[in-house]
């Protein structure tokens, strides 16, 4: 792991000391500030191992578990889940193979789920969001405790849970490091936390860079979704597959507020922008079946200004707000 090689590196042993000197005076945000500092004055090569020790627990609370471990075929899910034959499973994960650092915390009683959440999200905020789900939209509880992190104490209730996986690649080296953080609420109202850190040189990105991208939009409640890829007023199914496979994906409840609006360009004939924006509307729901439910998509020509100079076909997305 990367916080075990720290003392390999010139250097890195003492800003990790620096670094807990400066978090420990009190200001958090100052702290960051003046690590990031220390950072730009030539300590790079410490990268790895800044990142990783910045991931901070919440402050009142207890280290419950903490396990360091190599694995291979590790279990990343990165997509929405599914029940197939009474069995629940993700749409789409990654199988890794590498060394992981997984820590479980449990938080005093006085401190809400929003407000743990928060703390380690602002703490990933720069790093690249591959997946994320909230309360119902994540699925069983009882999947992700007892399936994926294999802890009895992290199974609650369905509507206060939270998922997140973030990527950082470090420059010029094909290591990686993804963060799994899974926060949650117990019956008795107390939050825990379950933070993996899995480092490995497995491919990541392949595949994964524009359901990233698609699935960072979707977590907005409106806008222009990219993957969305045409030729002649047709659709590209291949060059479509990542937005295809996302939409698929997603959540039943997920699935019940967004509505996809198909935005064709390129005529000056408004009534030729509808037929094109409805065919593909139509082509797209076709695709993005699945077996069970149609996802919301309408075609509606030229009736929304371009997001940009392009008159390519568009898609532009919107969730209703969850009851």
């Amino acid at each position: 792991m990367a916080q075990g090689r720290a003392g390999t590196t010139p250097g890195c042993g003492s800003l990790a000391r620096q670094r807990l000197a400066i978090e420990q005076k009190g200001d958090e945000m100052i702290g960051r500030i003046l690590v990031r500092m220390l950072v730009l004055m030539g300590l790079v090569g410490c990268s790895g191992v800044l990142q990783a020790q910045t991931i901070q627990p919440f402050p009142q609370s207890q280290l419950d578990d903490e396990q360091r471990r190599t694995l291979t075929d590790h279990r990343v899910v990165i997509s929405g889940l599914t029940r197939t034959q009474a069995t629940t499973v993700p749409t789409r994960e990654l199988r890794l193979s590498g060394e992981l650092w997984r820590r479980v915390w449990a938080v005093e009683q006085r401190f809400t789920l929003p407000e743990v959440a928060d703390h380690f999200f602002r703490q990933l905020d720069d790093l690249e969001i591959l997946y994320q789900c909230k309360a119902l939209d994540c699925g069983s509880s009882h999947f992700w405790a007892n399936e994926i992190f294999r802890n009895a104490r992290l199974v609650g209730r369905e509507q206060f849970q939270h998922y997140r996986v973030a990527l950082q690649q470090e420059a010029g080296s094909d290591k990686k490091t993804l963060y799994v953080l899974y926060v949650m609420q117990r019956g008795t109202r107390q939050v825990m936390v379950n933070l993996d850190i899995f480092t490995t040189t497995d491919p990541v990105q392949s595949g994964v860079d524009m359901a990233a991208r698609i699935r960072q939009t979707l977590s907005r409640s409106h806008g222009w979704l990219p993957g969305f890829v045409t030729h002649n007023q047709q659709l590209n199914t291949e060059a479509s597959e990542a937005l295809v496979n996302t939409l698929k994906s997603l959540s039943v409840s997920e699935k019940s507020r967004l509505y996809l609006l198909v935005h064709c360009y390129d005529s000056s004939d408004m009534d030729r922008n509808r037929a094109c924006s409805e065919r593909l509307a139509d082509q797209l729901r076709v695709q993005t079946f699945d077996g069970q439910r149609e996802l919301h998509i309408e075609g509606q020509g030229a009736l929304t200004a371009a997001a940009g100079s392009d008159v390519q076909p568009a898609l532009r997305f919107v969730f209703w707000p969850a009851r």
